[in-house]
């Protein structure tokens, strides 16, 4: 069955009305949710480095909504580099709903994953050197 969980981190209970058809679950903040993760279809999250990778390093599709409300907005930097590059599709609060009607998920580009040995070749370079 289709659902949607939805984290509201305290700010925003009951965000989501009911839906016909569709489980809808909401929760407040919770330090770890990666098993909400892994079994999403599509992640929508705040713009947060952490939150993003955490997403992108799942293979997961993103719609990434930008706090516009932030000073010194590393948000905006990050979203639009990811859109830019074609990982996430990026939106504000106002454009959210435009943006998710005419997103194409389908189309987004994976994220490169980790390559550890790229620090531990740094590491052993700099310390032969």
């Amino acid at each position: 069955s289709s659902g949607i969980n939805a984290e509201y981190g305290g700010r925003y209970p009951d965000l989501i009305s009911p839906i016909t058809g569709m489980t809808i679950r909401q929760f407040d903040y919770s330090p770890s949710i990666q098993s909400e993760i892994e079994s999403a279809d599509l992640v929508i999250a705040h713009a947060g480095a952490g939150t993003a990778l955490e997403v992108l390093r799942k293979g997961k599709p993103l719609l990434c909504v930008i706090n516009d409300d932030l000073m010194d907005n590393h948000q905006t930097e990050l979203a639009e580099e990811l859109s830019r590059e074609g990982h996430v599709v990026s939106a504000t609060p106002g454009t959210l709903a435009e943006v998710f009607r005419g997103a194409q998920f389908d189309r987004l580009k994976p994220f490169p994953s980790v390559d550890p040995s790229l620090f531990r070749d740094f590491i052993a370079g700099v310390a032969c050197s």
